[in-house]
């Protein structure tokens, strides 16, 4: 049965060992800071989905910049993600995510690596094997083709349907970017001429 887990003080062995497995981890985004890349809780969906693909549904976690969107993904994380993974995390922890707390994602990822690893162990051994991270499945060991090859095609085709998403979103943001900038010199041209139609009228 799924509880809320109490999310512990995290030392800086802690915080680098969680850094060193997320960088393992092939993610649809970059990751430059994962305070702000993990708020919306998709990049975290998308390791869940790694080690458990049956698991999670990329399409329920979009791209999000407002906190509620960023609310609903984490919500949809708790319930049908987490739980499955024996726990869940707090709507205060949530809050401390979403709102880029210092080292509240980081808490998060300790529970969640943990958690991912205790799934693992308690399933048959067939079953671990065929859900091998899917970053993974090339280095060591032998996976069965048969049935890792469906689930590396389905990650991709979806990942690569979350990249022209995430370009899409880019090329508007950029757009709005350019509009606004634009609008910023010209303003700062009307400010410079009355600017000067002051200084003229004082001088006069």
């Amino acid at each position: 049965m799924s509880k809320f887990v109490q999310l512990t003080e995290l030392d800086e062995d802690e915080i680098q060992v969680i850094y060193e497995w997320v960088d393992e981890i092939p993610l649809s985004r970059p990751k430059r800071n994962i305070t702000r890349d993990f708020a919306d809780g998709a990049m975290v969906a998308e390791i869940v989905k790694q080690y458990h693909p049956k698991l999670v549904e990329i399409h329920n976690y979009p791209l999000a910049h407002s906190n509620q969107q960023k609310t609903n993904n984490w919500n949809i994380l708790n319930t049908k993600v987490f739980k499955k993974l024996g726990f869940q995390i707090s709507r205060n922890d949530i809050e401390q995510v979403i709102t880029c707390v210092p080292q509240a994602v980081e808490k998060v990822l300790k529970v969640v690596k943990m958690k991912i690893e205790e799934y693992a162990e308690g399933k048959g051994e067939e079953q671990r094997v065929e859900e091998k991270p899917m970053h993974m499945q090339n280095k060591g060991g032998k996976v069965p083709e048969i049935k890792a090859a469906p689930q590396a095609n389905s990650a991709l085709k979806e990942k690569e349907q979350v990249i022209q998403e995430l370009k899409e979103t880019i090329e508007i943001m950029e757009s709005k970017i350019n509009k606004l900038e634009q609008l910023v010199k010209l303003k700062d041209s009307k400010i410079q001429i009355l600017t000067n139609k002051l200084n003229a009228a004082g001088i006069s």
